[in-house]
């Protein structure tokens, strides 16, 4: 059986469109439930713009399973802020200093977080990752993870 991995605690402000603010979040914020942090490397490029979009438009269906969907980037939380306002997206944004995606070993020479999802049981451990994402099928092989792992 192979061992579960923790997924590494942090302190990160982010933008919390729900609230319009900049928030401060650790792994407890998320204690007790599901989570899919899914790290990008550039708020507003094409590939990025696409994967947060369908996280967005795929949001309700997966916060009925009851998982919470969160993005991580590089990226300060006023790109974040303005990002998720031109698109309308509608899940937290976390801007990482580089400690957590390098923690996960996905900080890229560039200083940027490779394309990574994280499926995160309510305990904090990694139940499944997703490596060089190809997002255009990503979020429905996401919600067939959550389905085949959280019961819910």
């Amino acid at each position: 059986m192979k061992e579960k991995l923790v997924f590494p605690d942090f302190q990160l402000k982010g933008y919390n469109p729900e609230t319009q603010r900049e928030e401060e979040f650790s792994l407890s914020s998320f204690q007790g439930k599901w989570v899919i942090f899914y790290f990008y490397p550039r708020d507003a490029t094409p590939g990025c713009t696409k994967e947060a979009i369908v996280f967005t438009e795929k949001l309700e269906e997966i916060r009925s399973k009851g998982v919470e969907v969160v993005g991580v980037s590089t990226q300060s939380v006023e790109s974040h802020q303005k990002f998720a306002k031109k698109y309308n997206l509608r899940h937290i944004l976390l801007s990482d200093n580089g400690s957590l995606s390098k923690n996960l070993g996905i900080l890229g020479a560039n200083g940027t977080a490779a394309r990574t999802t994280f499926l995160v049981d309510p305990q904090g451990f990694i139940v499944k990752d997703w490596k060089k994402v190809k997002v255009a099928q990503h979020v429905e092989e996401v919600l067939e993870a959550i389905d085949e792992q959280c019961n819910c």
